[in-house]
């Protein structure tokens, strides 16, 4: 997707369950007040909120992947990118093929352009490589499961012992299984709620055990309870 601001603004981002890839073409945007992000830059999963100012018209092209889907790309494992944005030139990708995608991206006459140059700058590396199958059968299972499914259900699923699992979990998606279950979750909430709408249900539809548990999670995940996010949104 490609995102253009015509003024100067600050956005919040909560945490989502894939990695994000973005490349800068226009302006310039701010990390959570201290740092420039990279023209090429490779966020990984937080567990936290991040403050994005976006300045002097910033315009970007956006790569959202699926949970699976940066292991694909990125031979780093995806661990080592929780909480934190690297520039794909520091990551030692500013190869030649980057650094022309780059230059095309910057120099493309509209955003139809921009999109199909990285759809296929993209698509030709992954086919180079598969997710991880058990890593992917376990993102299937989180996403699908009852709410009260428990991490011990889901290694009985996969077939692999408890630690084995989160090592390979960490590495193709960033997080333990555990805590992809409570971002999965979160994403439930930011996508029933409604104006209006009561917390406690909306809490029960996500699946949350109770009150008290949605509100201290969310709050972990948003630095606010849901009241006070959901007034301030709108």
């Amino acid at each position: 997707m490609v995102v253009e601001h015509s003024s100067q603004c600050d956005d919040l981002h909560l945490p989502g369950t894939g990695a994000v890839a973005a490349f800068n073409v226009r302006g310039e945007c701010i990390l959570d007040g201290k740092s420039r992000a990279p023209s090429a830059g490779f966020t990984g999963l937080w567990d936290g909120p991040r403050r994005h100012e976006h300045r002097d018209g910033n315009t970007v092209v956006l790569v959202h992947f699926t949970p699976v889907g940066a292991a694909c790309l990125v031979t780093e494992p995806l661990e080592e990118f929780a909480n934190g944005t690297a520039s794909l030139g520091s990551l030692g990708r500013k190869s030649g093929d980057l650094q022309r995608l780059e230059d095309q991206l910057n120099e493309a006459p509209n955003h139809a352009r921009r999109v199909a140059l990285l759809e296929a700058f993209l698509l030709a590396r992954a086919a180079r490589s598969e997710p991880d199958p058990l890593v992917a059968a376990a993102v299937e299972w989180i996403e699908g499961a009852p709410f009260e499914a428990r991490i011990a259900a889901l290694t009985k699923h996969i077939g692999l012992s408890q630690s084995a699992l989160e090592r390979r979990f960490r590495r193709a998606v960033g997080v333990t299984p555990r805590k992809f279950a409570s971002l999965v979750r979160l994403q439930r909430v930011l996508r029933l709620h409604q104006p209006g709408m009561r917390l406690t249900r909306l809490a029960a539809s996500a699946g949350y055990f109770d009150q008290s548990h949605f509100i201290h999670e969310f709050r972990r995940f948003s630095g606010v309870t849901p009241s006070a996010y959901f007034s301030s949104a709108g």
